[in-house]
């Protein structure tokens, strides 16, 4: 069945790759234009024909088609989900949109495959679909041209994936711009866990776990294989380096019968979270992460014995962090790397966790006591978050 399909549309591929092809395709497609959905081509070309089309212009390294590719490409519109679940608070692409998402990522492998040039309004319209494939892309472009796409992506929200992200940070470290690292300093949330504890009380530690399960994927013979990207941190078999410098990224390909999303811990993307930052922030120094003497997320436990005495150990606390924040921007500013009048803005956002643990305490003391417990609890001071005036940068945690 795939040598059949294979057959007919290499025959048909010096007419897809004509103007007047792609206006016949469109005539001829069924469910494509006659079911138009928000976002992808909006029915203008039959899914499975551009698929073939170009899978077999790589097969037989055609490079004539890339224009074409590349026309194919810039007609793209983000998707917009179109079903919901029953209690319709999840959307869903339908069957359509992801025959469109499928076929534009074998243009996308194509275009990839020969390092063709794509255009930064093209990417822009990508992103939001194939930020792994669109990450790919700005990485292989001139300096000139990724460093403004990547300060645009960079600043962009992020929303699903972060991948494109996380690509653009690791450029941008490369070559620092103007305004870059105290955007990325200041873009870091310190979570901090804070813990009131009993005098001379156990301490309260925390962790978390879990795993993830991935879907299996149905074949589909009437469909070429459809190349798609793992980014990653590490060097694995097969992988080549995609960005460089002391935090590489590493890319690699495999084939599939569908698109694949990010998938359970990101399959093919990367996140760009605190610690991330934190490494592209040593990066631009010149000294390896651990250098850097402040953690991302902290634990601190503090003994109470008065609200007075318990906020100024916990303030004191926030002025030990923010002053080690204040030493990597100074240094940021002797690299040149940082304005004196950005400093105070470009400090990381600590998110402060309140956790009362003085129960534990009482708890473990008076196991054996009985009701003694309920009256020792009584006349445990509570601590009010209103009463506690905390410095710029610092949120109570929601």
């Amino acid at each position: 069945m795939i040598r059949l399909h294979r057959l007919l549309y290499l025959g048909w591929l010096a007419i897809l790759l004509t103007p007047y092809g792609l206006a016949q395709t469109s005539a001829q497609t069924q469910t494509s234009s006659a079911n138009s959905s928000p976002g992808g081509w909006l029915g203008k070309q039959d899914p499975k024909a551009v698929a073939w089309q170009a899978y077999d212009a790589v097969l037989i390294d055609d490079g004539s088609a890339i224009p074409e590719l590349v026309s194919l490409a810039s007609q793209w519109q983000p998707l917009s989900p179109q079903t919901h679940s029953d209690d319709g608070r999840w959307g869903h692409l339908s069957p359509e949109q992801e025959e469109e998402r499928d076929a534009m990522t074998v243009v996308l492998d194509a275009l990839i495959q020969w390092n063709a040039p794509v255009p930064g309004t093209v990417l822009r319209n990508l992103a939001a679909d194939f930020e792994s494939d669109a990450a790919i892309i700005l990485a292989r472009m001139p300096l000139e041209q990724s460093g403004p796409l990547s300060l645009e992506f960079y600043r962009s929200p992020v929303t699903h994936d972060s991948t494109l992200q996380y690509i653009s940070a690791a450029l941008l470290a490369l070559h620092p711009p103007s305004g870059f690292a105290g955007k990325l300093l200041g873009d870091i949330t310190v979570r901090a866990n804070v813990y009131a504890v009993v005098p001379g009380g156990p301490g309260v530690g925390s962790g978390t776990s879990g795993d993830c399960m991935e879907d299996s994927e149905p074949d589909r013979n009437d469909w070429p294989k459809i190349g798609q990207y793992k980014l990653s941190t590490r060097m694995s078999e097969g992988a080549s380096v995609l960005v460089g410098g002391a935090e590489p990224i590493y890319v690699s390909r495999l084939e599939s019968s569908h698109y694949l999303g990010s998938g359970c811990g990101g399959w093919r993307g990367l996140y760009l979270g605190r610690e991330q930052r934190r490494a592209f922030l040593a990066e631009m120094l010149g000294v390896a992460a651990d250098a850097i003497p402040w953690e991302t997320d902290v634990q601190r436990n503090i003994e109470f014995t008065s609200l007075g005495q318990f906020t100024s150990a916990l303030l004191a606390f926030i002025e030990e962090q923010q002053q080690m924040y204040r030493e990597t921007a100074k240094a940021l500013q002797a690299h040149g790397l940082l304005a004196a009048s950005e400093a105070s803005q470009s400090l990381p956002l600590m998110e402060l966790e309140l956790t009362d643990a003085r129960r534990i305490g009482s708890r473990d003391e008076d196991s054996d006591e009985g009701d003694s417990n309920d009256k020792r609890e009584e006349d445990i001071e509570p601590i009010s978050r209103e009463a506690i005036k905390l410095p710029a940068r610092v949120v109570w945690a929601e």
